[in-house]
Parts: structure tokens; sequence; C-alpha cells
């Protein structure tokens, strides 16, 4: 029998060498687990659910409700289990654990993502969800990028360190609503997005880039980083909408790389959406290769 026992902050580091396991895609800092999973406790109704055996962690799962969406009841999971560990119950019991929880708050709709494999996607559908978007994960070789546009008359960047947050927050909140999804971004505290987003120890403020026109922030692009591994994730790029059409998030993310690269980072990942085909341009332009693929998938939660 399973026992599915309470997550705490110290499954942070055995949860990441999963992950790294799992997700090689991902990129992510025990600090920066840590960050997540105290807020979504605080401000989103979250729980954390592990599984051990004789090896250590062999499952991990959090739940939350999703605070930033117009949409009552809106909620996201997450559940990874250790590959040696598979076929023994345990994913099945912390998805109905985090079920169980989300429909005890309040979630009426449970939004996953899952890696793009047929088990994974078999074990979803026969417990209810239906897969909706793809999203193409893709590794970039900071040796091999392209040269920088030149910029345009007018345009300038500067890092977020530079700009601070507020005028980052007016670019991403923006861009977040049309942000292709199963459950829209359009309900977007400052205070929330503040402690989330800015605060968060993943982000890299000196790397991650704002582009302005006529000195007014209209492209931003966020890097997460592992100084450690010289890794680092571009885990979100967005224009408001008066400047698109203009190549200014080709010119945030080239001019951020290349920062990266000569700060000693070697690799980059990023992750998309496959509806999203200006931004699948600019990365196939980049140099990025595709190394992985998620789906999401959606279920009503009886009784929530």
């Amino acid at each position: 029998m399973t026992t599915v026992r309470p997550g705490t902050l110290d499954d942070a580091a055995p949860l990441l060498d999963l992950r790294r396991e799992v997700f090689p895609w991902q990129v992510n800092t025990v600090a920066g687990l840590r960050h997540g999973w105290e807020l979504a406790a605080r401000n989103a109704k979250g729980a954390l659910f592990a599984v051990d055996d004789e090896h250590g962690l062999a499952g991990f799962a959090r739940a939350d409700l999703n605070i930033w969406t117009s949409e009552a009841g809106a909620a996201s999971a997450t559940t990874i289990v250790r590959p040696d560990a598979r076929g023994r119950g345990i994913g099945s019991a912390l998805l109905a654990a985090a079920e169980a929880h989300l429909r005890s708050v309040g979630g009426r709709k449970l939004v996953v993502h899952a890696v793009d494999e047929p088990h994974t996607l078999r074990f979803l559908e026969k417990r209810g969800f239906t897969l909706t978007f793809e999203v193409r994960y893709q590794r970039l070789l900071l040796a091999d990028l392209p040269p920088t546009p030149e910029l345009p008359a007018g345009v300038t960047t500067a890092s977020m360190a530079e700009v601070g947050p507020e005028a980052v927050f007016s670019v991403d909140a923006e861009a977040m609503v049309d942000e292709p999804s199963d459950t829209p971004f359009d309900k977007i505290e400052y205070d929330e997005w503040l402690a989330d987003v800015w605060q968060d120890p993943n982000l890299d403020k000196d790397l991650s880039l704002v582009v302005l026109v006529d000195g007014e922030p209209a492209t931003m692009t966020f890097l997460s980083a592992d100084r450690e591994g010289g890794r680092f994730m571009s885990t979100g790029t967005g224009t408001r909408r008066a400047y698109r059409g203009r190549g200014l998030a080709k010119i945030a993310k080239s001019v951020a790389f290349r920062a990266a690269r000569d700060a000693g980072f070697t690799t980059g990942y990023t992750g998309n959406d496959e509806v999203n085909k200006p931004m699948l341009a600019i990365n196939e332009w980049l140099g990025y290769r595709a190394v992985g693929a998620e789906r999401s998938a959606v279920k009503q939660l009886a009784g929530g």
C-alpha cells in the first residue's frame, strides 16, 4: 500500500534531483522551489504531498489554486514519480491526494502538464483528463549565437535590475493575457506578481532584459538562472500590443543571451506552445533545437 505524507521544505533538494532526471529542460534551484511552495501555501491554498521508499523520495505532488485568473475554481497540479519507482501506484496515489485537496478548497477545473510520452498520456486519459496544448522544449548552445540585430532608432535595452519591477510588470501583465493557455491569465495583481515573479530567487535580474522604445518599456524577457550549472531557462518573453511586429522580441532574446554567454553560461532552455509560431521562429533563428515536449491536460473536478 502506498503511503502519502505531507511534503515539506526538506523535500526540495531530493525533488530537484528527480526533476533534473525527468525534466532535463527545466531549470530550477532549491531556493526557487521553496520560494514557490511557501507563496502557494500562503496565497493559493497550496499543498504538497510526497511518497518515500527504501531509496528516498519516490514521488512528489503540488496542488494550488490559480489566483491569476478570473475563472473561479481554476487550479493546477504537478505530479512526478522517480522512473524506477513507476508502476507501483505512486502516481495514482499522489494525484488522488492532490485532487482531494483541490476539491476541499474550491477547485473546479484542474490543469496539469505532462511529458509527451505514450505511457504518461494514457495515465492522464484513464483518469478523466482531456489533452489540450502541446509545448515544445528546446536547448540552445550559447557558443553558436547569431549576430544581434541592429537596434532601430529610439530602441534601447536595459536589464530588469536597471528598470525596476513596475516597468517589467507593465509589459508582463499585458503580454500574459494573450498567452496560449487552458486558463486565461487575466487577473494579475501587482503585489502578488512582485512576490511570485520579481522576488523569485531563480530570476536573474541582471541578465533578464527590457527593450525600451523612446524610453517606454515595450518588450521583456525573463531568464531563470542556475549559475552553478551554467544553465538558464528563458521563462517568458512578451511585448505590449502597441509594439508588436517590430522584431523587439528577437532583440531582447539576442542581447540577453549574449550577456548570459559573457557571464559564463553555456546552455539555455525554453518552452513554447506549438501555436505560438512567431516565437518558435525566433527560437529557430537563435539556434534552439528540440529536446522534449509536454502536453497540458484538463479535468473537471466533481464536487469542486
